[in-house]
């Protein structure tokens, strides 16, 4: 949405790009907001999970404001889109540019990735190889300070490098937003100049890359490193990675200011890890840790639960392995078989989906998925029980503790972080 935004902006069409789920805008205030823009056409990302909400907006909106969907909802089911939230047009895949050839012409000639009641055929577009193309993405509209990740120290802003990833795990759905297994970067001098623009621009204390897999491309990350420590640019900044990182790349990611490595681990089971299928080395999995810590880098491991060929017993073990490490972060999530993946192929052929219903998917803490073996329950119960083990762990560490409210309280001020850690101290209970 950003890159569109700008990319509109610089080829002369008056566009806005608003968020009103960060901002927190209600219904009402949200419609206030169309009203008074009055624009002829919205772009928006309606969602599996969201679709009934999405449509009762887009139908308050009226019909003299043509609307098109994108994303992925849009992209795996474009007539259902098109049919269940009422939007005028779907655009399908990477829409960036076809957008922009949309409003060129008026709309009197649709792309060929566009849906339209009258035009049911469509093609994925082509994608962009050249990253450079895009121009830097809109901030203002919605403000920077409406995004932070937690991981990052204080207040941060997002950035990304490349897109797409060197793994095809069977739960992504990266594959089915962009249409082919592609890995696409930009070169190293333009992430830097973004980054020296961000600095003279804005006040922050870290950038994060939000990206796919920034080490897809050893030579990518790599790079960007030297591009950095050339230019003597002193940024605070981590990425999000994955377990076949090496040590020599971790060590140029310190060196070229990097603070924190976040990282798909997943598992640890090579059982589970081989029917996903992500093959991370058995030395690497826990290993990426330690050598974060002897770098002094923090480090960030991503976990999931109820994937196939896991058990209670299996991801149990994987989670006390990985606290014991003491990473400075974990994230814990439910395997969730997304529409269009092959995880959810794979469960609905299986009888291992609760539902078909997308929509019950959306909660936190609860399994869309149960096994013969381990049932939805045992694996919600796994969830919450997994968090509290890293609760009660960091309960226990001062330093982290100190990080996690310096952090907050530098975001959100005082009140806010004195409310969020109590809930917090709470649930370590």
């Amino acid at each position: 949405m950003g890159y569109t935004t700008s990319l509109l902006k610089n080829n002369g069409f008056e566009a806005v790009l608003k968020d009103a789920i960060a901002l927190e805008w209600s219904l009402q205030e949200t419609l206030e907001y169309i009203k008074a823009f009055n624009p002829q056409y919205i772009i928006c990302e309606p969602t599996w999970v969201s679709v009934r909400d999405d449509k009762l907006l887009l139908d308050a909106i009226g019909n003299n404001i043509k609307k098109i969907a994108v994303g992925n909802y849009a992209t795996n089911y474009p007539y259902d889109c098109l049919r269940d939230t009422g939007v005028d047009y779907v655009a399908v895949g990477e829409y960036e540019f076809s957008l922009l050839e949309f409003f060129r012409n008026n709309g009197r000639k649709l792309p060929e990735n566009f849906v339209y009641s009258s035009k049911k055929d469509y093609k994925m577009p082509p994608l962009v190889s050249n990253l450079d193309l895009f121009p830097f993405p809109e901030r203002d509209d919605t403000p920077i300070k409406f995004y932070n990740e937690p991981s990052c120290y204080g207040k941060n802003v997002v950035m990304v490098s490349s897109r797409g990833c060197r793994f095809q795990c069977s739960f992504c759905n990266i594959e089915r937003v962009y249409g082919k297994h592609i890995y696409r970067k930009r070169s190293a001098e333009n992430v830097v100049d973004e980054m020296v623009y961000l600095k003279n621009k804005y006040k922050f204390d870290e950038i994060y890359f939000d990206d796919d897999n920034m080490v897809s491309d050893k030579s990518h990350i790599e790079g960007i490193c030297r591009e950095i420590i050339k230019r003597g640019l002193k940024i605070k900044w981590l990425c999000m990675g994955d377990g076949f990182v090496t040590d020599e790349t971790l060590e140029l990611l310190a060196k070229a200011g990097c603070v924190s490595y976040k990282y798909g681990l997943e598992h640890l089971d090579d059982e589970v890890l081989k029917a996903i299928p992500k093959p991370i080395p058995s030395e690497r999995r826990l290993g990426i840790i330690k050598k974060c810590k002897e770098l002094g880098l923090r480090s960030y491991v991503n976990l999931i639960v109820g994937l196939p060929k896991s058990s209670w017993e299996k991801d149990l073990k994987m989670i006390k392995d990985v606290i014991n490490e003491d990473p400075d972060f974990i994230q814990i999530a439910i395997a969730t078989p997304y529409p269009g993946t092959r995880f959810y192929q794979e469960a609905k052929e299986k009888g291992w989906l609760i539902s078909e219903d997308p929509t019950y998917f959306d909660a936190t803490g609860r399994s869309a998925i149960s096994y013969p073996d381990y049932s939805a329950p045992k694996i919600e119960e796994m969830f919450y029980l997994g968090w509290k083990l890293w609760y009660r762990h960091i309960r226990e560490k001062p330093m982290k503790l100190k990080f996690y409210f310096m952090s907050e309280m530098k975001r959100n001020g005082l009140p806010s972080t004195i409310k969020k850690t109590m809930a917090y101290f709470l649930k370590s209970l």
